[in-house]
């Protein structure tokens, strides 16, 4: 699909921005009515992950090429915003997901070895 290979990074960004259960700005994003709006869900999601990447975690940052060509487009049609937001949505819960069933299964080993 166009909008997976043309906004890799900010889907990135996004999901794992839902991942840890920080939604607004994804939230925002599948809302948005204008483009101001988008560059607002935008900014607030770059700058948590500034933030993430101090504590030493593992999160990308699209380029400034793509952020630019991104916002460019949602200034054509504010409703590519959406389906970043969706598909990012989409790609965070099944990371949460995959997050929660390895964790089960490192539980299980654990008491299995312990018994």
């Amino acid at each position: 699909m166009a909008i997976k290979s043309k906004y890799e990074g900010i889907i990135d960004l996004l999901s794992y921005l839902v991942k840890e259960r920080v939604y607004g700005p994804v939230d925002r994003m599948a809302r948005a009515t204008d483009p101001d709006m988008v560059r607002l869900s935008l900014y607030e999601a770059i700058r948590y992950a500034s933030t993430e990447l101090r504590r030493g975690a593992s999160v990308s940052i699209p380029s400034e090429d793509e952020v630019r060509e991104f916002l460019d487009a949602v200034e054509r049609r504010v409703g590519t915003a959406r389906e970043v937001a969706i598909k990012a949505l989409t790609r965070g819960l099944k990371m949460e997901l995959s997050q929660l069933k390895s964790g089960q299964t490192k539980a299980s080993e654990a008491g299995a070895q312990a018994k």
